[in-house]
């Protein structure tokens, strides 16, 4: 909270909090390893997470999200050593698997980074996020223009014909 917005930093949210956990809304604790300083979460929130970590969950997030990891300067190992945190824009987005990390898109998906192989049975619904900024009701992309993929040009990358399947996909100069 210290890089967010007046009103939403620490200082500003903190007594809130803690009226809060006296009220019985929220608790405290350390819910996130390497994350330092105290937490609050709901009740609801907490057994949200206990169940996650039941399941198999993927969830995307943008990169200026408060709860995005990125510019905080946080542990995160890479997946595989390819998908280092991108920079903390509004145009950037995350992809993860439960706590796996699997896409990063940057730049409203010119660049992106895919830890998993094209045959990757989940890969389809990592890219749902494409699909949402596409449809997503206020301020929808008319399109998507990606340019390279884990580094390659995209119109020739192995992920090309997942994206082809998935959405009206054509190559351009």
């Amino acid at each position: 909270l210290l890089r967010e917005a007046n009103g939403m930093k620490w200082r500003d949210v903190f007594k809130a909090l803690r009226l809060m956990e006296l009220s019985g809304e929220v608790v405290s604790g350390v819910f996130f390893e390497g994350v330092p300083g105290l937490q609050f979460a709901s009740q609801a929130g907490v057994e949200r997470f206990r169940r996650l970590e039941e399941r198999r969950r993927v969830f995307w997030i943008n990169a200026a999200d408060p709860a995005s990891p990125c510019g905080l300067g946080l542990p995160m190992p890479a997946v595989d050593g390819r998908l280092p945190l991108p920079k903390r824009l509004i145009s950037n987005h995350l992809v993860f698997d439960q706590d796996r990390l699997q896409i990063v898109s940057e730049a409203w998906g010119k660049r992106m980074s895919i830890a998993v192989g094209p045959e990757d049975d989940r890969l389809p619904e990592y890219l749902e996020f494409l699909r949402h900024l596409l449809s997503r009701e206020i301020e929808p992309l008319p399109k998507i223009t990606i340019e390279s993929i884990n580094g390659d040009p995209a119109q020739s990358s192995p992920y090309f014909g997942v994206l082809r399947s998935l959405f009206h996909a054509v190559t351009d100069h």
